[in-house]
């Protein structure tokens, strides 16, 4: 491979699909971020991208940098130093292989020295306690914190675009310690009081409210000065909670959501200062640049209930709120951002469930950006795999089947991943590597000769990240509505899935879909009404709401936008309750699924919105009844053709997968599979994933060739479906492109 001294990289569309484009090529997008004494092994599996990064632990201090070394201090490192650091890691790739290309990763570690000289920057909860993890964390309201950090990004930049070795560089990336929300909070913690942060704070106070009268009116506290203000500890959030509904109105909670309005400003700022100086190290000779961060599709995310078996379940905080990453559609567009750069969501790895990035790819895509997801599955690799921790691939059948599901994610979603260790040696198994590791590189070397063509055929999740503000701060609605629908129920329905933020309805690149589901549209007034018209509700397309769609417009909970929305009278019951559903009666959507078919969960959350009395014909319409209160003899399902459109509502999530198959159907959307496989399938791309032996049939919307990817066979011209047979646990993947 020839270089220059001004070799560049960029990342651009072709036939539907992100590329990186390396000295006018189009390189592989299989990508291995192992450290460099397992290079080889890769190597050996036909792969060229790897990944490098800064060294940060020394003599037991995780944040301790070669780059950056105190206040003001940013030094040249000596080669010498006994530190296996950049200047020794991208020779020895070369040497390994001398076609290697570089991803650099750095993050947001600050020296201990820096901390020492600026007390009251990092992050604290209200304990006293400051350190959540390892190292600190810097407090996001921190302003010198994060002029220094951008400081240390143009000087570490800048030494690696004068090594000899820096037109092998693709790609830069930035990951924060707590991965896009704040350590503190990952931690879980709600407010950060440090010194900066409570500056931060009254200041906001002051800049938002006209007089003490006003403040003291929307915080209901008539003692409280501009002097007084300070951050809330998280005892008084979990109190104050005690008096209010889950699904708040008005002035409740103001003085949190004051705390947590002002984290929205600062992680925008935050995280644009980083893109503006990494772009503005890297004018000379173009490169990438992709954040760890954005995955708001995982709200509801119970970090340490899942982690550590800890934590109030929930009651756990609503991270995304409290760490400002809400309502960030603006920050994906701005200039500079190429990529999001993000884990797979752990909740669900395990061979037969889908396989998701943490972060929001179509979001992306729509905007000619993309994801990079961290493929970091664990194996039983026998020098160094975590075969115990959930999800771990136990067989080398279970390690092929789950690297070719993932694989196929990237070919059906126009993404990308990397095969990263995070803490093991998940491939380091020579079997592994020829069975799991290599047939998927060939599909990614592949992949930019693979068009990709949108289908509309799959159901589109559309994710409100703006609607925590109408929550009482816990995580469990979201946790249901939007983690869990997907991983049990959009995963396995039979059709194709796609994941945007409501927000992205406004962009021109939107594709059209022939069903959305929407779990958490709880604010609803005359502009967002009117992006459902535009957007939404036309060409019989169909639309599934969830319990609180409309509840609030922003001020007042109530069921008028809940009736705008779906075309029936509502009713809001004040209280909260369980949620379930039982279907019944003689719609066939009830009479093609099994009798007495029950979902929901014992979550309780309020207020409740149902239909009118009446409102809902029982024969047309109704399709389960609720199951939820003494008080409530409602229907729990209901669906209504409007001619233009046509719309679903549930009193209870999650919806099993048949049921959103059913729906879907009803809707005019395509099926792929009737059983309950994951599919994984674009206009070009189809794939099949299944932990139960047996044939299987794959159904098309129009014929096409069809052509196995793994084989290479041929498998006929003007094709409507294929039957195959499959052998435990096993991922197919086809080509249907002309």
């Amino acid at each position: 491979m020839s270089t220059t001294a001004s070799a560049t990289c960029h990342l651009e569309i072709r036939q539907g699909r992100p590329v990186f484009v390396y000295n006018g090529e189009v390189i592989s997008q299989a990508i291995a971020s192992d450290p460099v004494d397992r290079a080889r092994q890769f190597a050996g599996s036909g792969i060229h991208n790897y990944s490098i990064q800064p060294v940060h632990w020394h003599n037991g201090i995780f944040a301790d940098s070669r780059f950056w070394t105190g206040d003001g201090e940013y030094p040249v490192p000596d080669p010498h130093d006994g530190r296996y650091c950049l200047e020794h890691q991208a020779p020895a790739l070369l040497e390994i292989d001398p076609e290697a290309r570089f991803w650099v990763r750095f993050g947001d570690h600050v020296p201990d020295a820096w901390y020492r000289a600026n007390p009251g920057h990092a992050q604290q909860n209200y304990t006293g306690e400051g350190r959540p993890f390892t190292s600190p964390q810097l407090s996001l309201a921190s302003e010198k914190g994060l002029a220094d950090v951008c400081a240390a990004i143009r000087h570490l930049l800048g030494w690696i675009e004068a090594q000899p070795w820096a037109d092998r560089v693709f790609l830069y990336t930035f990951g924060m310690s707590g991965e896009g929300l704040t350590c503190t909070n990952v931690g879980g913690m709600i407010f950060d009081v440090s010194p900066a942060m409570q500056t931060a704070f009254r200041a906001y106070v002051r800049g938002k409210y006209a007089d003490e009268a006003a403040l003291r009116a929307a915080w209901e506290d008539d003692e409280i000065t501009f002097d007084t203000v300070r951050v809330p500890h998280d005892p008084e959030l979990v109190a104050a909670r005690a008096g209010v509904e889950h699904f708040i109105a008005g002035n409740q909670l103001r003085r949190f959501r004051d705390y947590f309005d002002l984290q929205r400003d600062l992680f925008l700022r935050w995280y644009r200062a980083i893109i503006r100086a990494v772009n503005a190290s890297t004018r000379t000779r173009p490169v990438p640049f992709g954040i760890d961060m954005c995955k708001q599709h995982m709200l509801g995310w119970q970090h340490n209930l899942f982690f550590a078996g800890m934590g109030p379940g929930a009651d756990f905080l609503d991270m995304f709120r409290a760490s400002g990453s809400i309502d960030v559609g603006e920050l994906l567009d701005e200039p500079g951002l190429d990529l999001l750069w993000t884990p797979a969501d752990y909740t669900a790895r395990t061979v037969g469930y889908g396989w998701e990035a943490e972060g929001m790819h179509e979001s992306m895509l729509i905007r000619g950006k993309t994801c990079i997801v961290e493929n970091d599955s664990r194996t039983f690799s026998p020098t160094g795999g975590e075969d115990r921790c959930v999800g771990a691939f136990q067989t080398i059948e279970e390690v092929r089947a789950g690297l070719l599901r993932n694989a196929a994610w990237c070919l059906s979603r126009a993404g990308m991943d990397e095969w990263g260790s995070g803490g093991g040696a998940y491939f380091d198994d020579a079997a592994i590597q020829a069975e799991g590791l290599a047939p998927c590189v060939k599909l990614l070397d592949r992949a930019p000769c693979l068009p990709h063509v949108e289908t509309e055929h799959a159901i589109a999740m559309i994710v409100d990240d703006s609607s925590p503000q109408w929550e009482d701060g816990t995580s469990g609605y979201q946790n249901l509505a939007c983690i869990w629908q997907r991983v049990n129920g959009l995963a396995h329905c039979g059709i194709p899935y796609r994941i945007y933020l409501l927000s992205d309805l406004e962009k021109a690149a939107m594709p059209d879909y022939r069903a959305y589901y929407f779990p958490n549209l709880f604010m609803v007034d005359d502009a967002r009404l009117d992006l459902l018209r535009r957007k939404v509700f036309r060409d019989g397309r169909l639309s599934i709401f969830g319990p609180a769609t409309g509840i609030t417009d922003g001020e007042t909970l109530s069921a008028e936008w809940a009736g705008k929305v779906l075309g029936v009278r509502m009713e809001l019951f004040r209280g909260h309750s369980q949620h379930h559903v039982i279907l019944q009666g003689p719609h066939p959507i009830a009479q093609a699924l099994p009798a007495s078919l029950t979902y929901g969960d014992p979550l309780p959350y309020g207020p409740l919105l149902a239909p009118a009395k009446g409102a809902v014909d029982p024969v047309t319409e109704k399709v389960g009844m609720g199951v939820v209160n003494w008080a409530f003899n409602r229907p729990g399902l209901f669906v209504k053709d409007h001619g233009t459109h046509k719309i679903a509502w549930t009193a209870a999530l999650p919806m099993p997968a048949n049921l959103l198959r059913e729906l879907a159907r009803w809707g005019g959307c395509h099926v792929w599979c009737e059983e309950d496989d994951v599919i994984q399938a674009s206009d070009s791309i189809v794939s099949l994933h299944s932990v139960k032996s047996g044939p299987r049939t794959i159904k098309f919307a129009t014929p096409r060739t069809v052509t196995d990817l793994l084989s290479g066979e041929k498998l006929g011209e003007g094709l409507t479906e294929i039957t195959v047979e499959v052998t435990a646990p096993e991922t197919k993947v086809y080509y249907t492109g002309a």
